[in-house]
C-alpha cells in the first residue's frame, strides 16, 4: 500500500468514526437521554486526546437551562 493510499484510507476510517459518534450523540439527545450522550462525548474525548486528565481534579458541573440559553445565545450571534 502506498503511503497516499494509507494516509486515504486512515483519513476515511477517521471520518466514519467521528459521524458514527456524532450520530450516535444526537440520537441520545433527541431521545432526552443526556447523561448517556454526555457520557458518549466523555469517551469519544478520551479517544480523541490520550493524555486529558480527565480525572478527580476536574469539575463537570453544568445547568442544562444556562447550556441551552448559551446555545441559543451563540446561534444568534453566529448568523
Amino acid at each position: 500500500m502506498s503511503m497516499i493510499s494509507e494516509q486515504n484510507s486512515v483519513s476515511r476510517q477517521i471520518d466514519t468514526i467521528l459521524k458514527n459518534r456524532y450520530r450516535r450523540f444526537r440520537y441520545l439527545q433527541r431521545h432526552d437521554r443526556m447523561d448517556d450522550a454526555i457520557a458518549l462525548a466523555d469517551e469519544f474525548l478520551e479517544w480523541l486526546d490520550p493524555e486529558f486528565e480527565g480525572g478527580e481534579d476536574v469539575v463537570s458541573y453544568y445547568c442544562t437551562d444556562e447550556l441551552e440559553e448559551e446555545y441559543h445565545e451563540k446561534l444568534l450571534l453566529d448568523d
